[in-house]
């Protein structure tokens, strides 16, 4: 498994706003992008994948009142964690709106016992016994791709480039600012076969993706082949170059899933 992530060009380290978590062993995998108008949206980023790899929600289309309760002490935590009394009157109206995030979580059920397991086994062995099956839900326009034997099987949420827009779909830590994201919540699922290759982008490089596809390329090939944080630096930063993408916290996890440990 690679993660890559770059932030904005001419902004440092510590201005990255998405955020990015995985546990090999719970097989679980999230990404966030903090919308950079809102305030400490790094922070509830982090918290949300974060939080989804420690206590993650039973979600389905049949459970959204428990993502809204999973949300609750996310925020809590997040507003108690300002130093309130110190900050200038217009950056506590800012903060008083909240943060705002697009969120995808993916987990991984079925194959191996997870008590008996390796830790390889349990994030890529296969068990023809027990299919592994895949599940995910989206708040926004992180996207998620499943490539089986080079072909695109599924892009989740979005499946067209022109879907991306500048407002996209945020999950906030201010309660009041989540009435309507509750009925979008988006949630898909599938099979997982060995060498499926599965990959998480935030909306920069994920339109990118989709551009490609819908121009008969193959960008997981490219993608694939990246081996290190260079590769990743210079790919992004020719496609700013020739406005192939925006300007933006640029974030990518790909991993393929093996019928063996490596």
């Amino acid at each position: 498994m690679n993660v890559f992530w770059l932030p904005k060009e001419g902004n440092t380290a510590e201005e990255y706003e998405d955020a990015y978590a995985h546990s090999a062993s719970d097989r679980r995998f999230a990404i966030a992008d903090g919308a950079t108008e809102s305030s400490f949206a790094d922070r509830w980023a982090k918290s949300l994948v974060q939080n989804y790899l420690t206590a993650p929600p039973n979600c389905s289309p049949q459970a959204t009142t428990e993502f809204q309760e999973w949300v609750k002490p996310l925020q809590k935590e997040w507003h108690s964690g300002i130093n309130w009394e110190n900050l200038p009157w217009y950056a506590e109206e800012k903060a008083r709106n909240g943060a705002f995030a697009t969120f995808l979580g993916l987990k991984f059920t079925g194959g191996p016992d997870s008590s008996k397991a390796t830790f390889f086994s349990r994030l890529f062995s296969m068990f023809k016994s027990e299919e592994v099956r895949w599940n995910s839900f989206a708040v926004g326009d992180s996207n998620l791709f499943h490539i089986r034997s080079d072909l695109l099987l599924k892009s989740f949420p979005f499946d067209k480039s022109e879907q991306f827009n500048s407002r996209p779909l945020l999950l906030s830590s201010n309660p009041s600012r989540n009435q309507n994201v509750w009925a979008d919540v988006k949630f898909a699922d599938g099979d997982c076969k060995p060498d499926d290759l599965f990959i998480l982008a935030t909306d920069a490089l994920a339109k990118w993706f989709l551009q490609q596809v819908e121009a008969n390329m193959q960008p997981w090939r490219q993608l694939s082949s990246l081996r290190n944080e260079e590769d990743f630096a210079n790919l992004v930063a020719k496609l700013r170059k020739q406005s192939l993408i925006r300007n933006d916290d640029t974030t990518l996890v790909i991993f393929k899933w093996l019928e063996s440990p490596v």
